[in-house]
């Protein structure tokens, strides 16, 4: 397929440590983002409105943490391609593809849900503060 010869471009050494450590710390970042005592009473009243005491199952951290192996593959295979010199380069790259990628889809999908704002920002910035942990994880290891 056509598709993957684009990893005939990619150098021999996939970060592995790093994609994998990204993923972990960005799944945990998730358990204590949503926790009731982190999020503050406004934030946690609006939440438990529109979610009417929902309950997320196991298959629920499953997904999440395998969205985030996903996320932090590609993060990954951007670093090689990129080769970004310093953190601050990986926090503009992780803006951008906040900017580019998740915030819209985010904002859409709200909306379309009938979301209130604030919930929107919560957890879009949740995924920003998940690219930075990216960047500041390739740049440390």
């Amino acid at each position: 397929m056509l598709i993957f010869d684009i990893f005939n471009y990619f150098p021999d050494h996939f970060p592995i440590l790093q994609t994998v450590i990204s993923a972990i710390v960005a799944f945990v970042l998730g358990i204590i983002w949503y926790n009731p005592h982190m999020m503050g009473q406004a934030m946690t009243e609006v939440r438990s409105e529109e979610t009417k005491d929902y309950k997320p199952g196991f298959i629920v951290y499953v997904v999440a943490f395998l969205s985030w192996f996903i996320t932090a593959s590609v993060y990954s295979f951007l670093m090689g391609f990129l080769t970004p010199p310093s953190v601050l380069a990986l926090l503009g790259l992780s803006t951008f593809l906040w900017v580019g990628f998740v915030l819209p889809a985010s904002l859409l999908s709200g909306l379309m849900a009938g979301k209130k704002l604030m919930v929107i920002a919560g957890d879009s910035s949740y995924f920003l503060a998940g690219l930075y942990l990216f960047a500041v994880i390739h740049d440390v290891l």
